[in-house]
């Protein structure tokens, strides 16, 4: 197995809309960091260059990123031509409303030898999924020609609505959410093989594995896996280990990352911490045994290090703690 680099360890620093040096973040409420010893990327351009360099400071073998900062397929060639170069890998992925009706999904017949350059465009101007223009089956068709393009085989299609469809809301209720996430996951299938992609569902604190294995169980397709993240089950009130023993068998990829639960507070609510990876209470090495000896092909099984470093604290800082957990820890895990 292999370690990867998320670009979402990294959120508060290079995501042009959520970076700490902006007049917006500065004249919100979060909180400043205190010390940062990463320079953010020089302009608010698709921080892709940037990423890439961390990926080789860290020596780590992959990356995964959002496809939409690709922007064309002149710019997915020339970051696949660097890719090849180094020898990393690319986990490609955008965010949609999975859960969306028919209507607001919007599913069309593609055509292989037509692309939808002219139609929905990436705007690193706004937040969550960044897509404008066309219906959501067409937004994820453009991030993913832009995968493919740069050389991507898997690609991570994560839910972009929680707030609106996740699995305690009632209307509609969940059976019918995970029906609307059954057929528009199927509508993309047909593209997915076109373009020589294996899609992947993940679990984002919205709904729990257990549901994303209904989806992947009633679709039985090839080209449809799973993203496993290691502590996102938390949020969803499911044990992690036992989750991940049930969907490794689909597994074709991870976020890696830890988490600290504070079962009550004096507030009388539980909470939940983003942690370093090694100091939180997600059992990580004994899921990774689970994955070492479950997954169809461990060898190129590539676990994504997603450490969600909080804006006050340093992100690098937290990289390079969980980066040195990992190494030293779980050595016998990595070729």
């Amino acid at each position: 197995m292999k370690l990867g680099l998320s670009a979402a360890s990294y959120r508060w620093i290079c995501y042009p809309w959520l970076r700490y040096d902006r007049p917006e973040y500065r004249l919100s409420e979060r909180r400043i960091p205190y010390f940062c010893s990463v320079q953010p990327p020089a302009d608010l351009q698709p921080p892709i260059d940037w990423i890439l360099a961390r990926v080789e400071v860290h020596g780590l073998a992959s990356v995964y990123m959002e496809s939409g900062w690709l922007e064309d397929e002149e710019g997915a060639a020339a970051f696949r031509a660097k890719l090849e170069e180094r020898g990393l890998q690319l986990l490609a992925g955008t965010e949609v409303n999975l859960a969306a009706s028919a209507q607001g999904w919007g599913a069309e017949t593609y055509k292989s030898e037509e692309s939808s350059a002219w139609g929905p465009r990436y705007d690193l101007g706004r937040e969550g999924s960044g897509w404008r223009g066309g219906s959501c089956y067409a937004q994820v068709i453009r991030a993913m020609e832009l995968a493919a393009a740069a050389g991507a085989r898997i690609f991570n299609l994560v839910h972009g609505e929680p707030g609106l469809h996740n699995r305690f809301t009632k209307d509609p209720p969940l059976g019918a959410q995970l029906e609307n996430i059954i057929r528009n996951m199927q509508s993309l299938l047909p593209v997915a093989e076109a373009l020589g992609l294996v899609l992947t569902n993940e679990s984002h604190m919205d709904y729990r594995v257990a549901d994303y294995l209904q989806v992947l169980e009633t679709i039985d397709s090839p080209w449809l896996r799973h993203t496993f993240d290691f502590a996102n089950s938390i949020g969803v009130v499911e044990d992690p280990l036992e989750a991940v023993r049930a969907i490794a068998p689909y597994t074709v990829a991870t976020h890696i990352k830890d988490m600290y639960v504070q079962p009550t507070t004096t507030m009388g609510e539980p909470a939940f911490y983003h942690a370093p990876i090694g100091s939180g209470v997600v059992p990580i090495e004994q899921m990774l045994d689970v994955l070492q000896t479950s997954v169809p092909n461990p060898e190129e099984l590539h676990h994504y290090v997603e450490v969600c470093t909080l804006p006050q604290y340093d992100a690098e800082e937290w990289l390079e703690e969980s980066l040195n957990w990992l190494r030293t820890s779980c050595t016998r895990f990595w070729s």
